[in-house]
């Protein structure tokens, strides 16, 4: 009789039906997810990424300088919340592709830290309302004012080369001088400053100061109309005269920062001090000073037309 058998025996498994395959698709697919997925969000957590762009490469170096040097970016810059991280690692995550794809990037922009951000290490309540000699109440300010910490420590992790990390008395002054709080210096300097702060001669050098760092005045001086144009507004008497820009020359050199503390060099003496004539001008300018004659007695007096043309008995 014939044989039944070979009709039921099991034919070889085919090789994409294997266990192994199944074993490296799986791997395939989880290296695959971390190439697209993990290791953006991973880069992004770093510093470096945020350096990476020219346009904040300096910021983050002052960072490495500063008291938060040890804070990553996104715990300052990104609003906490699952919901933030994933919509801003989201667009970064888009972005990274964009580049490598020569692809419109999504337009982004930088995140100032919010008082949420600044709180997850700092607690208001715990933060002493007297700092030294200075009275400060954190709280107070934060629900008076509506005001954020990067306010006031706007130095804190991006510090300006130079420049101290501490709060300017200018961003004080914008309500303790126009805004109805109170402005005198014993409401918050519970130790009045010496008054002796500056020294002798800085009343003939403070312009040259004020011109590199203004702000460092209004610490203090935070009223510019009350303070400082009180006092600019009135220029010396021989300022007056009809013959001072011709004759100030002497003076300047004598005492130059009496004029660069009102007068930017660079700008202001520059409009004459650094005109440059063809070197034909002696010969040539007559024909532009009958267009406009003024034009010349912006920088020359009346006195040295008339010795010239004497001289070369040209009429005028």
């Amino acid at each position: 009789m014939p044989e039944r058998g070979h009709r039921y025996r099991l034919k070889p498994r085919v090789w994409y039906r294997a266990p192994w395959v199944a074993t490296l698709v799986v791997v395939g697919f989880i290296a695959v997810l971390a190439v697209v997925l993990v290791i953006p969000v991973w880069a992004t957590s770093t510093p470096r990424y945020c350096m990476s762009c020219k346009a904040t490469k300096p910021a983050g170096l002052a960072w490495e300088t500063s008291t938060h040097a040890k804070v990553s970016c996104t715990k300052c810059h990104v609003p906490p919340g699952l919901s933030n991280a994933i919509k801003w690692r989201s667009r970064e995550w888009l972005n990274i592709w964009a580049d490598y794809l020569n692809m419109p990037r999504v337009p982004t922009k930088g995140q100032r830290p919010g008082n949420a951000n600044c709180l997850k290490c700092h607690t208001l309540n715990r933060i002493p309302g007297q700092n030294g000699s200075v009275r400060m109440p954190h709280e107070v300010h934060v629900d008076l004012r509506n005001l954020t910490c990067a306010d006031c420590h706007d130095q804190v992790a991006h510090p300006k080369p130079g420049k101290v990390s501490g709060v300017s008395m200018a961003v004080c002054s914008m309500c303790h001088n126009t805004q109805g709080a109170p402005s005198q210096c014993d409401f918050c300097h519970i130790t009045p400053p010496s008054k002796n702060v500056h020294p002798k001669d800085y009343l003939q050098t403070h312009g040259k100061e004020a011109l590199v760092d203004q702000a460092a005045c209004f610490r203090c001086h935070h009223d510019k109309k009350q303070f400082c144009d009180a006092c600019h507004a009135r220029p010396t008497p021989d300022h007056f005269s009809d013959t001072w820009r011709y004759r100030h020359g002497p003076t300047a050199k004598k005492d130059p920062l009496s004029c660069t503390g009102c007068h930017d060099s660079k700008v202001f003496c520059a409009q004459c001090h650094q005109v440059q004539h063809p070197a034909d001008w002696v010969t040539t300018h007559g024909a532009v000073a009958k267009l406009s004659s003024g034009a010349c007695l912006v920088c020359h007096p009346q006195a040295m037309c008339d010795r010239c043309h004497e001289q070369r008995g040209v009429k005028l």
